[in-house]
């Protein structure tokens, strides 16, 4: 998936769409699932970031994704 492509996406979503919570499903090769609601998407890195729940890294990505939201808030806010 390209940047464009996601930024496509989430421009046009259908109103019910754009409420309630997400989540990740990793389908490792082994046939497990891993299920996350820690996910950040980086735009300037094109990076999806994932953190299992038992990872130490898990509260910092959730951290992460609020600064990344509130930048964008405030950045919002300016060109307003």
């Amino acid at each position: 998936m390209k940047k464009e492509e996601l930024v496509e996406i989430f421009s046009d979503l259908h109103p019910e769409d754009t409420q309630g919570s997400v989540q990740a499903v990793i389908h490792l090769k082994d046939g497990r699932s891993l299920v996350t609601d820690s996910l950040r998407i980086d735009m300037d890195g094109g990076r999806v970031i994932l953190a299992e729940k038992a990872s130490h890294f898990y509260d910092a990505n959730k951290r992460n994704w609020l600064q990344e939201l509130l930048f964008y808030k405030n950045k919002k806010r300016k060109i307003a």
